[in-house]
């Protein structure tokens, strides 16, 4: 055997041995939680060289920090238990015979692992943080934006944007002094959307012409929060660019289209409802050890894969963390429980409450209040419906405080075939909705999350309230998703036409 101390090899290019895994794996104790994942790593990265064997059984052989042992010496905020997660993952995988290829089966791999977490803390759940699997991160979503052909667009660091009109408002100009009666004049100022945010092109000079128009000079620099970025006009042959979009996840998930882009005649992504053309998911070399993800963990140590499989996995593992965010009583900071059950089982758990019952000798201002968590039901929107945020629309479904989504009438049909599937019972004001098709998305009406009264759509396209100066962008807006949504719009203002 050769004479290496473990923290040394891991940087030195000495092949592994069995006899040396043996050793090491036992002198993990020694190390650092981020040093014993570095050295995971370099142990697959040599079996990707064919430097050694190793079967699962053995990698499960490599000691970790358990409760107790963290415990005996220190008491720290947060665990590092990332490492334990993929050694579980992995074996799980691998007892499986191949991996989770629909949303169902997907489901017990996650729940599994959430049950290994609660094992894991022995109930402490003060120490629950995010899942860290080591997934390959978001590098940021692009997206396709169509134009024509001789269309120009701009430049700006590395990336291209379209240039839009972008409303600014209006005012009143040749005014009456007697009436204060005038001309109407609409502003419009050219601009881009960067990742969401309108920035717009400087303007060297403003003026009202004969027709009373507002015509613009513009430069050649976006402004943003004040401070001018150079760009460059370009133009192509091209009937649409390629531009940088807001992303709504931190670890890719996007999910391969088995056909090209209808205008780009590009391979794309699905993530979130929208095209993506800059998916993060490629085998690593074996000199990007230190970057392998879990994807090349499975891959290499030849477990089974499935590239679908594998992708809803990642995406769930995202819902789960977005949640895992929320779950802190607001009062006490404590972590919230589920309230009905007993053990800390909290994959797919809405209803939770503070069991705290010590904050300065006397219970949580929350104690035992049941507090509800959620997905929201917009697929494009990643946000957590919290009932400590947000109230409910008449329907009596909470509202997101992000998109506005509440209700739909595919919602009220999937809630009652799950009543009735769990032989449960079924409230009467639940088969009027449905009946009455009362859902609140194919109405296009949209309502505060605050005060519950219902918004106006505003000269943008987003929706506003004026009371709470809540505000849903066009570019969220639950409503506007809905494809019959101009029709139901226009059906919507001739009945309030009638009614007046």
């Amino acid at each position: 055997m050769v004479d290496c101390e473990l923290s040394n090899w891991i940087t030195s290019d000495i092949p592994l041995t069995k006899e040396m895994f043996d050793v090491f794996k036992h002198d993990t104790l020694k190390l650092t939680s981020e040093d014993q994942l570095l050295f995971f790593k370099k142990v697959v990265n040599e079996i990707a060289k064919g430097n050694i064997a190793l079967t699962i059984d053995d990698l499960s052989q490599i000691e970790t920090y358990d409760l107790e042992t963290i415990q005996e010496f220190d008491h720290p905020k947060e665990l590092d238990y990332t490492l334990d997660l993929i050694l579980f993952t992995l074996k799980s995988i691998h007892n499986r015979g191949s991996f989770p290829q629909d949303t169902t089966a997907v489901f017990s791999l996650v729940k599994d692992l959430a049950d290994f977490i609660c094992d894991y803390l022995q109930n402490k759940v003060e120490y629950l943080t995010n899942i860290n699997l080591i997934f390959d991160n978001c590098p940021g979503r692009t997206s396709i934006v169509r134009k024509s052909k001789d269309e120009s667009y701009i430049h700006l660091n590395e990336n291209d944007y379209k240039v839009y009109r972008i409303y600014q408002g209006y005012s009143i100009e040749n005014k009456d002094r007697k009436t204060g009666r005038g001309d109407l004049v609409l502003h419009f100022s050219n601009g881009i959307y960067a990742k969401g945010i309108p920035c717009l092109i400087e303007v060297l000079n403003k003026e009202i012409n004969n027709q009373g128009e507002e015509e613009i000079t513009y430069g050649n620099n976006i402004i943003y929060k004040g401070k001018p970025y150079p760009f460059v006009w370009k133009s192509d042959n091209n009937n649409y660019i390629i531009t940088p979009d807001l992303s709504p996840v931190s670890c890719c998930e996007g999910r391969k289209s088995p056909i090209v882009c209808e205008l780009s005649h590009r391979e794309f992504w699905w993530c979130y409802g929208r095209k993506c053309f800059n998916a993060n998911q490629l085998d690593h070399i074996v000199s990007e050890w230190k970057s392998y993800s879990l994807r090349d963990f499975i891959k290499i140590l030849q477990l089974p894969f499935d590239d679908v499989g594998y992708y809803i996995f990642v995406g769930e593992i995202n819902r789960l963390n977005r949640l895992l965010e929320r779950i802190k009583c607001k009062d006490c900071n404590h972590v919230l429980r589920p309230s009905k059950q007993t053990h800390f089982g909290f994959y797919r758990v809405s209803h939770f409450r503070c069991n705290n019952e010590n904050v300065n000798s006397s219970p949580c201002p929350s104690f035992h209040k049941e507090i509800y968590l959620t997905h929201c039901l917009n697929s494009k929107c990643t946000n957590v419906i919290d009932d400590r945020v947000a109230k409910r629309c008449p329907n009596g479904f909470i509202i997101c405080d992000k998109c506005g989504s509440c209700c739909s009438n595919d919602q009220f049909a999937r809630r009652i075939q799950s009543l009735k599937s769990n032989g449960q019972i079924i409230s009467q004001k639940l088969i009027d909705m449905l009946t009455n098709q009362s859902g609140h998305w194919e109405r296009a009406e949209c309502y505060c999350y605050k005060c519950q009264k219902e918004m106006s759509e505003d000269k943008n396209g987003g929706y506003l309230c004026i009371t709470c100066k809540v505000h849903y962008h066009r570019y969220n807006a639950y409503v506007r998703f809905y494809k019959g949504y101009k029709d139901a719009r226009e059906k919507k203002y001739r009945e309030k036409q009638t009614k007046d």
